[in-house]
């Protein structure tokens, strides 16, 4: 039987015979998979530290508001790139594509307090023995579907989205929920 190499002993081997190796290295040889769950360097992708939810939420924010590019994937159209934003105040979530405003069906102006984002390795909720959603099984290689994530509006809509990258898929899942519920917990 072929046995997969352990990266975990790989992270040793490597920061032993080269102390000088920064965690950040460490991250890129062994692979953002494994570290995904890890802040490498402490900092997000812009120098800012992560430190706690309220950094997290202040940090999503400001990245909301210039706009997150991501692939989205639909049941009626070929994947594009759009990109997600938000208002000054980070109450309402939209939509843009090539720097216009973007509404398809499925992405529309939403309330934070309004939506939802659930994994693309997650139950689907439509169907319990599989993951994700029917759009992303039907679109995406399962070795990306930490890469995806689907946000979920009002009515049963669904945005399939997808990033370069686990870590990036993470940061925002995570600032989004954090958002999600903080908008809630101000509407009740």
């Amino acid at each position: 039987a072929h046995l997969r190499p352990n990266p975990v002993a790989r992270v040793d081997t490597l920061a032993h015979r080269c102390p000088s190796f920064s965690m950040a290295e460490l991250c890129n040889n062994v692979g953002a998979s494994l570290l995904a769950c890890f802040n490498c360097n402490g900092q997000g992708d812009d120098g800012v530290s992560i430190v706690d939810d309220k950094a997290v939420m202040s940090h999503m924010k400001e990245r909301l508001v210039k706009g997150i590019a991501v692939t989205k994937y639909s049941r009626s159209s070929s994947p594009k790139i759009i990109t997600l934003k938000s208002d000054e105040d980070c109450t309402e979530l939209f939509f843009e594509h090539k720097g216009a405003r973007f509404e398809d069906g499925e992405c529309d102006t939403f309330k934070l307090a309004l939506c939802g984002i659930r994994r693309a390795t997650d139950p689907d909720p439509d169907v319990k023995h599989f993951a994700g959603s029917k759009v992303l099984r039907d679109n995406l290689d399962p070795n990306r579907a930490l890469e995806a994530f689907i946000l979920e509006g009002p009515n049963k809509v669904t945005i399939n989205c997808k990033v370069d990258s686990e870590l990036e898929a993470d940061r925002i899942i995570n600032g989004f929920k954090l958002l999600f519920k903080a908008a809630k917990s101000q509407s009740q």
